[in-house]
């Protein structure tokens, strides 16, 4: 097996999001950077010309580019032509390679049935070697265990029985000498005792409070906090917002933004909606994702582009939709009140 299929292999394997498409028309293009975007892949391929149908730059696990990158063309022979041109070619100090000479590798994509039988002897073969190094490790502990019990018995045998601990002897308290009593626990005089008492009497009154009495000081009220407004929808169609669904529970705000812009959408601000789950009945609740969030884009004018793009993209095991997000304004604080009574 050559070292590009290797290559191949061993990025498939780890990949989930492999585009659909008809076998010998995909292009699988490696060894890329990971700052690689659609645009330049675009521009690399250029020179072997054909129709492209699509640029895909999948991610690792949902969240970070995984390094390569596959080209569908619309006739499979441009596609065996920008293998046979482009494979191995040398980029030099461009955006595709990090520093340096960087050879890019081009292949026919295998098939999703071949992917699946690789990634699945893989699993097999890991699995495989797991059960083994559980196995060496139970071998060595009772070799370990064994040799410590021979060990213990034959101290014991030269030692004889082992003594018993002796307790460590409690130190008696010095008695507190109450009030009334002198140095020698002999009794004070009338006077001094009350004094005493009215002394001890007089600090407990003032640790209690300020009062006579005691009284504790009434705590002052918690300020309220002022409540965020309700929001409602308007029906209208965002300019620059589009929303996002079936995304996977793992991605987050900078997940969902390398989504657009692996595929050249300039985002403003990216927001994974949450909420309180609970992983079982009973456990304790945490705020995870809801599977789906929006996306604000800098440029209006890419909102189509966007959704055009992003809409069946395959994330992980799932196919996240896209569309143009609805408006949503505040609720008027009468229109609010109305609702709570209601």
């Amino acid at each position: 097996m050559s070292a590009t299929a290797t290559t191949t292999e061993n990025a498939l394997s780890n990949v989930a999001d492999i585009p659909k498409g008809e076998d010998g028309n995909r292009v699988y293009v490696g060894n890329l950077s990971y700052s690689a975007t659609e645009e330049q892949i675009r521009e690399f391929v250029a020179p072997a010309g054909g129709e492209i149908a699509s640029v895909t730059l999948p991610l690792r696990f949902g969240r970070r580019p995984a390094g390569y990158a596959f080209v569908t063309y619309k006739n499979g022979d441009d596609a065996k032509k920008a293998v046979e041109q482009l494979n191995e070619k040398e980029v030099i100090i461009s955006a595709l390679a990090e520093m340096g000479d960087r050879k890019v590798k081009l292949e026919i994509a295998k098939p999703a049935e071949e992917v699946a039988e690789l990634r699945k002897a893989k699993d097999e073969k890991r699995s495989a070697a797991r059960e083994a190094a559980k196995i060496v490790k139970a071998e060595k502990a009772t070799v370990a265990k064994e040799a410590a019990d021979a060990a213990a018995v034959a101290n014991a045998s030269k030692e004889g029985e082992t003594k018993p601990k002796k307790r460590k002897s409690k130190a008696k308290k010095p008695r507190r000498r109450l009030p009334g009593e002198g140095e020698d626990g002999e009794a004070e005089d009338e006077t001094a005792v009350e004094e005493s008492s009215k002394s001890a009497s007089k600090g407990r009154i003032d640790a209690a409070g300020d009062g006579a009495e005691g009284e504790k000081k009434e705590k002052a009220p918690r300020a309220k906090k002022e409540r965020k407004p309700r929001l409602e929808l308007t029906g209208e169609e965002s300019k620059n917002t589009i929303f996002v669904a079936n995304l996977p529970f793992n991605v987050d705000d900078e997940a969902l933004a390398t989504i657009f812009t692996n595929l050249s959408i300039n985002v403003k601000s990216a927001k994974i909606v949450k909420g309180i789950r609970r992983a079982r009945p009973g456990s304790k609740p945490f705020r995870a994702s809801k599977g789906f969030g929006f996306v604000e884009l800098e440029n209006e004018s890419q909102q189509a582009e966007a959704v055009e793009k992003v809409q069946g993209t395959l994330i992980g095991d799932r196919q996240i939709t896209a569309k143009v997000a609805k408006e949503m304004k505040p609720i008027e604080v009468e229109q609010a009140v109305d609702a709570e009574t209601a």
